[in-house]
């Protein structure tokens, strides 16, 4: 392990990467050798620094423009693959997890809910640990914890916020109109949630759930 690690921070908003910069800036193990603004830039950044490259990125998954986190984590990872990646969101979408696991990046945090700093998670990192905090429970929809929806209800949810109806999300899951009815029902009734457009409207404020359509939009 090198004796100061080279950080690279890529994040849409400029008052998020001040907040990582923050925190990180005073710390003797760690130097910021780039904070962008996009997830394009850390690749271009890596690419064109190839006998230079940091030990470690920091990025977000949602990004304005370009790319997105998870898509430049994925081809860092077959490019660069001794570069460790910290996956960073406000979002709670739990399918992000598997995705980044798969593509092999180290650790996960949730900026909205975390109760591990940021440095402590960068110094598991760098130590050897893969972090996946579970923060999940910290969120809620309406008065129901988002870690009390089952996987159905987050694909119906999902579909729910992309503005489709029970017809429309009954068909794109495989399941019965009757049953996205169901789901949507007990949903409503546990949040204490009176309408489609309010529960469609909280989720996703809440980023309980975020599509791969929304994710991927701006590419």
């Amino acid at each position: 392990m090198p004796d100061i690690v080279k950080v690279v921070i890529a994040d849409d908003e400029l008052i998020s990467r001040g907040y990582m910069e923050m925190f990180i800036k005073p710390s003797k193990r760690y130097e910021i050798k780039a904070s962008l603004p996009s997830a394009q830039n850390v690749l271009d950044y890596c690419r064109s620094r190839e006998s230079e490259l940091p030990d470690l990125i920091i990025m977000d998954i949602m990004m304005k423009t370009g790319i997105d986190g998870l898509t430049a984590a994925e081809a860092l990872k077959r490019e660069f693959p001794g570069i460790k990646i910290i996956l960073a969101t406000s979002s709670l979408e739990t399918t992000w997890w598997d995705k980044a696991r798969l593509i092999g990046v180290e650790s996960f945090w949730y900026k909205a809910y975390a109760r591990l700093s940021l440095l402590e998670i960068m110094d598991r990192t760098m130590d050897g640990e893969s972090v996946y905090a579970n923060e999940e429970k910290e969120a809620m929809l309406g008065r129901l914890p988002a870690a009390d929806l089952t996987a159905q209800q987050r694909n119906v949810l999902r579909e729910l916020t992309r503005g489709k109806n029970n017809r429309e999300i009954g068909e794109r899951l495989g399941i019965e109109e009757t049953t996205v009815r169901y789901h949507l029902d007990e949903i409503m009734r546990k949040a204490d949630i009176h309408s489609r457009v309010e529960l469609a409207v909280k989720a996703s404020r809440a980023g309980i759930v975020v599509s791969d359509e929304d994710r991927l939009q701006s590419i």
